[in-house]
């Protein structure tokens, strides 16, 4: 069953060579996107929610049918680029980083199954790698259907695009609060800097609260004059919103990259929502 399905008209499978496709994999379900590299205009977006199996985001047969049965997951692309969305990263700078220790990052803040395989990138605008985990047999079902796909971290094109130096509050920290269904991200950059990023798992309002302010009060930030960006799966109505108001006094929604152009299909989501998805080509070039 397709969650939605936004698709250009001028979107070519027979083009698809000079495309490029971005996957997201999460507990949320299974979605990509379509850039016409060409002409830097996003022509598909197309998701499937996760109701083949609520406690297991990662379950491979239902992945494997959607690979089989989905005509644009069939096709040639200049270009592939698929992230794994869940809380389980560690960020190491780079002077410290060294490959030979990449299990001794990974253990010292995180655990990994047996069946997992580790997985590392390069933020390169934070000067520092993400190391984290994927199931070695979704690794490899991708890998079979897209040969020179490449893995990225849900927290990459996150970082990347706070980071690209465009309407950044000079001087000041700004707040960044990406939700997913489960958990969230929230990272602060002042001047193009990464100060701070972290993920939390979260059940309830509650919890998004008490994790935010917390940061907001270990980070000596002033919650009447700071400028938080929300992202993701929040809007102007939900209970989470109304609750962060209170507190919070400047409030605003991500905008997508001014950089690339978007079908006009797309105008039925919110510009805040995909944001990771869409955000993810900078991160191949």
């Amino acid at each position: 069953m397709v969650e939605f399905e936004f698709l250009d008209e001028a979107l070519d499978i027979n083009k698809t060579k000079s495309y490029h496709l971005s996957i997201q994999i999460s507990l949320d379900g299974f979605s990509f996107s379509i850039l016409d590299i060409n002409r830097k205009k996003y022509l598909g977006l197309k998701s499937y929610p996760n109701i083949k199996n609520q406690d297991d985001f990662l379950n491979i047969e239902w992945i494997q049918k959607l690979l089989q049965t989905d005509d644009l997951l069939n096709q040639e692309y200049k270009s592939i680029a698929c992230i794994f969305s869940h809380c389980g990263s560690t960020m190491v700078p780079d002077p410290l980083f060294k490959k030979e220790n990449l299990s001794d990052y990974f253990n010292f803040n995180l655990s990994m199954q047996e069946t997992d395989e580790m997985l590392y990138n390069k933020i390169r605008r934070a000067d520092a790698w993400c190391i984290y985990s994927a199931p070695q047999h979704l690794l490899k079902l991708m890998n079979d259907h897209f040969p020179f796909v490449e893995f990225y971290h849900h927290s990459i094109p996150f970082i990347n695009n706070i980071l690209q130096g465009r309407n950044v509050n000079k001087n000041n920290s700004t707040v960044y609060i990406n939700l997913h269904g489960t958990f969230f991200d929230i990272a602060i950059s002042t001047d193009n800097l990464l100060e701070h990023y972290n993920c939390f798992p979260y059940k309830h309002v509650n919890d998004l609260m008490y994790y935010i302010l917390h940061v907001f009060e270990q980070e000596k930030l002033p919650p009447e004059s700071t400028q938080v960006v929300l992202s993701g799966k929040v809007t102007r109505q939900s209970s989470f919103y109304e609750n962060l108001k209170r507190y919070i006094k400047k409030l605003e929604f991500a905008r997508r990259d001014s950089l690339y152009n978007y079908s006009y299909t797309f105008g039925k989501l919110p510009e805040h929502s995909y944001i990771n998805l869409l955000n993810l080509y900078p991160c191949v070039l």
